[in-house]
């Protein structure tokens, strides 16, 4: 195989369109730049997309978190919630119903029963949403550390390439 061959097979196993680069005239350093740019900006892109998944979770923990401050608020002495007398809370319990979190749209009231169960439920979203949050945290620091370890690699790669490419200079010039 002609090292044009070995370049574009090299630069499909990185998932770098061929059509893009000239490999005629791609150096070796060229080539080790390049694979590792393209894999670091894999890296960053797959880690900004789950921060920002983070970011838009821990959005819904506070605002559940909120509803939770509301609902003990609304709370009488007894421990029912009066619908009627806070109809913001309706409104509020009914915007996270796809989380799960549900009333009876005609109840007027909460027994003491009824509105701990929906707090429970609550607050067993905020946790399950926040142990989404700590293992999409993991993952980023994976990717982080992997980020690094590319970064590293091609620096040790480089020097080498480097120390040959001033020994040459050096022999060429007499010193």
């Amino acid at each position: 195989m002609t090292q044009s061959g070995e370049i574009e097979k090299i630069l499909r196993t990185a998932g770098i369109d061929e059509g893009e680069i000239d490999v005629s005239n791609l150096s070796l350093e060229a080539l080790v730049l390049l694979i590792n740019l393209e894999r670091l900006g894999d890296l960053q892109d797959s880690t900004y997309e789950l921060l920002e998944e983070i970011k838009d979770r821990q959005e819904l923990v506070s605002r559940l978190r909120d509803l939770l401050k509301a609902l003990h608020n609304a709370m009488d002495e007894n421990g029912e919630i009066n619908l009627e007398e806070h109809p913001e809370l309706r409104e509020l319990v009914e915007e996270f119903a796809e989380y799960g979190i549900e009333i009876d749209p005609e109840k007027g009231t909460l027994n003491s029963l009824e509105a701990d169960r929906l707090i429970a439920n609550i607050q067993m979203t905020i946790d399950d949403t926040n142990m989404q949050n700590d293992m999409q945290l993991q993952t980023v620091s994976r990717l982080t550390n992997e980020r690094y370890q590319c970064y590293q690699m091609a620096k040790s790669i480089m020097k080498p390439l480097h120390d040959a490419k001033m020994s040459k200079a050096r022999k060429v010039s007499g010193q």
